[in-house]
């Protein structure tokens, strides 16, 4: 027995023409708002700002591809408000150098670099050289009676 796995299910259906149920929302409360304006705003240059500010609001609602910006344009448009809306924290404030007055700074005149030190002695030498020379490779196979094979 076969079964139906639906293959587009992110996609939503088209119920209005070409329109989603959201951009149908969002277009008709955008032609609502632009009537409105039109209707109680007597001035021409008043209402027009105000009604081109509404009309590319409704269409950066209803048609802005969410592929652009990652996520809706009405969650960015949400993060936004929120993020006015909230208080903002700063966790690190720059703070001035109080003057010192009447105190003298005294300065610490920089000490040569001191050599280091070769140390006396048959076992603290060998030991030295093995720090700074590296181990001789050619005297130990030697010593020890090893031989390639």
């Amino acid at each position: 027995m076969q079964f139906h796995i639906p293959q587009y299910i992110d996609i939503e259906d088209k119920l209005f023409g070409p329109l989603t149920l959201k951009q149908a929302i969002y277009v008709a409360g955008g032609a609502g708002g632009i009537y409105l304006v039109w209707r109680l705003v007597p001035y021409i240059f008043i209402s027009a700002p105000i009604i081109a500010g509404i009309a590319g609001l409704t269409w950066a609602l209803a048609f802005f591809p969410k592929e652009k910006l990652g996520k809706p344009f009405i969650e960015i448009l949400e993060a936004g408000f929120n993020y006015m809306r909230r208080d903002k924290l700063y966790t690190w404030k720059k703070t001035t150098k109080e003057a010192t007055a009447g105190k003298e700074e005294r300065f610490i005149s920089s000490l040569p670099a001191s050599t280091p030190i070769i140390p006396s002695g048959k076992l603290s030498s060998a030991s030295f050289n093995l720090d700074v020379r590296g181990a001789p490779k050619v005297k130990e196979e030697k010593e020890l009676g090893n031989k390639p094979l």
